[in-house]
Parts: structure tokens; sequence; C-alpha cells
């Protein structure tokens, strides 16, 4: 039998997906292009994940009032703009510091994945991410600088979940043991 705390997992997952469904569809007609958030008589609201990270100080002059927001990523030399805004029901607000890399929606890290990279990464995690099982400790190690997550991570032994809480700076999510969570 299912308990009542599957239950609420499954109807946060398929939220979830009702999202990345909706967000597919309307982004569509732009498929390389990320479409900054449309700014409607100068609000912004009812957003899991507002990622402002490449809005400018020209970008916001418009913006009025932010409502209704899980997680809000803005470019931390912004954020004292939050001051002159309507800022009502945000979750959680998320410095974005140039160069950080923001994985929202479904992600998997892999080892190729980090082996690809050049140097360690600093990572902004606000969705469902899974780490794959051909990931090491010592990739995680070496290739991740720091990571803060908004979501939820699933690692797939206790050894790659201690590397990766190693590397974690703020945790406002969930990070679990795959073995361990079925």
């Amino acid at each position: 039998m299912i308990g009542e705390e599957e239950i609420e997992e499954l109807k946060e997952e398929m939220e979830e997906l009702k999202e990345e469904l909706k967000e597919a569809v309307e982004a569509e007609g732009e498929p390389e292009k990320e479409r900054p958030p449309e700014i409607k008589a100068g609000v912004l609201k009812n957003v899991g994940v507002l990622n402002l990270k490449d809005m400018t100080e020209e970008d916001l002059k418009d913006l009025k009032a932010i409502k209704n927001t899980g997680v809000l990523i803005m470019p931390k030399e912004l954020i004292g703009r939050l001051a002159q805004l309507d800022v009502k029901n945000v979750g959680v607000l998320v410095p974005y510091v140039k160069g950080m890399r923001v994985y929202a929606g479904r992600t998997t890290i892999n080892a190729d994945m980090l082996k690809a990279l050049e140097e360690p990464i600093s990572i902004i995690q606000a969705g469902k991410m899974d780490i794959s099982g051909d990931v090491t400790p010592e990739l995680i190690k070496e290739k991740i600088a720091e990571l803060r997550n908004y979501g939820k991570i699933t690692a797939p032994t206790r050894e790659l979940y201690g590397a990766l809480m190693a590397k974690v700076t703020e945790n406002i999510g969930k990070i679990v043991v795959r073995e361990e969570d079925e």
C-alpha cells in the first residue's frame, strides 16, 4: 500500500512534469535561445524557479513586483534592487555569481560529463538531479567546487552522498541515497 508521503511525492512529480511540459511547449518556437521571463504589467508571478541570472539593470527597469515564486535566482550585484520591488511569497533568494551552472528541471550528472570539464564547476541545482552510478567520489572531489541545492538530488551510494555533501554550501532541498530511498 502506498503511504501518504509517497502520494505527496508523486503529486509533486506530476506538478513538476506538468510545468516541464508547459515550458517545453512554450519554448518550442525558439529552440536555441532561452527566453527571458515575460513581465506582464510589471509583475513576474506564479513561477516555481524564476531564473533571472542573465538579467541586467536595464532589463529590470519595468519590473515592479515578484510574487509567488519558489526559487528566485538573481545576479548577486542586483539583489539590492529587490528593495525597490513589491516582493511577496518568495521561498528562497539565490545570489547568482557569473560562471555558476544552473540546473532546473531534471538533470543527470554522469562520469563523462564530469570528465569533460576543464575546471571544477559551481552548481545551483533547483530541480531534480540524479547522480549516475558511474560517477566516483574522486570525480566529485575534483570537478565540483560548490553545490547549492534547492531541489532534490539522488546519489546512488552512501559514498557518493558523502562526497556530494562535502561540496554542499547550502541545502534547502533534499539529498538522498537511491539505495535507501527505494
